[in-house]
């Protein structure tokens, strides 16, 4: 466990370096994010802050190199450095989302057929469903649904890193109790990096993490998962991060049902994510990303209940809570979806949401 508390600190204190450095760099170079109809930036600011998080990462990653034992680090280096250059690329370029879609699936297939793959799922009352052939598509999948999540609640200040750092918890209390140590401090480095990163991009955000960081961020969740499926009962170590990622799952969930009754293409960008809706009821960002952080703790301690108790308590105490926030927020007007929204201009999203915001936010 020594070894995770170190990297928790390597990768916090090597993030909390690199990102006023990464900052200065985007500034010179002009990488920084307008204020446009989707984002709730009143001002330019420097992105590109997923270089500093990754650079925290593997910083502290070195420290899993004794108990590493020739596991998939080499696939997992290439596959996340990929990954953030991706989303690098699309941050100062902004690639169509056809072409950052199909370079994902390209980086998790590599990783997929270099490294490792969801073989199997347990059932947690005994007995294993092997994948055979649907292991490969399956995993890629998995990769690029975890990486898209995180993009997707990358819109408010703070709240990505933040809902990324209450799953890594999660996550690490897995590993602790299944003494996987090679994953338990990866996953440390991931939630320091994230911890490193916060001082700089909660509200007023002075740097944002861009795609390079979200991608990067939903990414490493995602194969860390698998890596941890290998070592135990893999239908848990899988659920257990998507449950603590609920939000993004939740609003991923909406959105898809959102743009289809709209008639929309479902990989259409818009401003209408839960974050947006709830900044909306004039809450003002810090209060609306906390609000979220509570959201995220209530369905990351289902995922440790999944683990810890039993999975029938850990899947009813999440049926729950996802009632009480269905009800919660229907009642407040946030899930409403109108046919009104299909033809709902750019102009009219950036004038309801500054109207509602109370500083620059991503």
């Amino acid at each position: 466990m020594w070894q995770g508390l170190k990297a928790i600190i390597l990768a916090f204190i090597t993030t909390l370096i690199m990102t006023p450095v990464v900052k200065l760099i985007s500034l010179k170079a002009g990488w920084v994010d307008k204020p446009l109809p989707r984002r709730v930036n009143t001002y330019p600011i420097p992105t590109l802050g997923g270089v500093a998080i990754y650079a925290g990462f593997i910083a502290s990653s070195v420290l899993s190199w004794p108990v590493a034992k020739f596991r998939h680090l080499p696939a997992l280096y290439l596959a996340t450095f990929l990954m953030m250059a991706l989303g690098a690329i699309d941050d100062i370029f902004d690639l169509s989302a056809k072409a950052k879609f199909w370079g994902q699936v390209a980086i998790a297939t590599l990783y997929v057929l270099t490294g490792p793959r969801i073989e199997s799922l347990t059932n947690p009352s005994g007995g294993t469903l092997s994948l055979s052939f649907l292991a490969i598509p399956l995993s890629v999948l998995w990769l690029v649904s975890m990486s898209n999540m995180v993009n997707l609640i990358d819109g408010l200040d703070g709240l990505a890193a933040g809902s990324v750092a209450i799953a890594a918890i999660a996550c690490i209390l897995l590993t602790y109790r299944r003494l996987d140590w090679f994953v338990l401090v990866l996953t440390c480095g991931l939630l320091g990096a994230c911890l490193g990163f916060l001082p700089y991009n909660f509200h007023p955000a002075r740097i944002f993490m861009g795609d390079s960081g979200a991608l990067f961020l939903g990414f490493l969740v995602g194969a860390l998962a698998i890596e941890g499926s290998l070592k135990g009962a893999a239908t848990v170590t899988l659920a257990v991060p998507l449950l603590a990622l609920g939000l993004p799952l939740l609003d991923t969930a909406f959105a898809i049902f959102r743009r289809l009754k709209q008639g929309v293409p479902i990989y259409l960008a818009d401003g209408d994510h839960l974050h947006h809706r709830v900044l909306h009821l004039g809450l003002g960002q810090k209060k609306t990303v906390l609000i979220l952080y509570g959201v995220s703790l209530l369905f990351a301690l289902g995922a440790v209940l999944l683990f810890s108790v039993g999975p029938q308590v850990g899947v009813w105490y999440t049926i729950l809570v996802l009632i009480f926030i269905v009800v919660k927020a229907g009642r407040r007007g946030v899930l409403s979806v109108t046919k009104k929204q299909k033809n709902q201009s750019d102009a009219s999203v950036w004038d309801k949401t500054r109207s509602h915001q109370d500083g620059s936010s991503n």
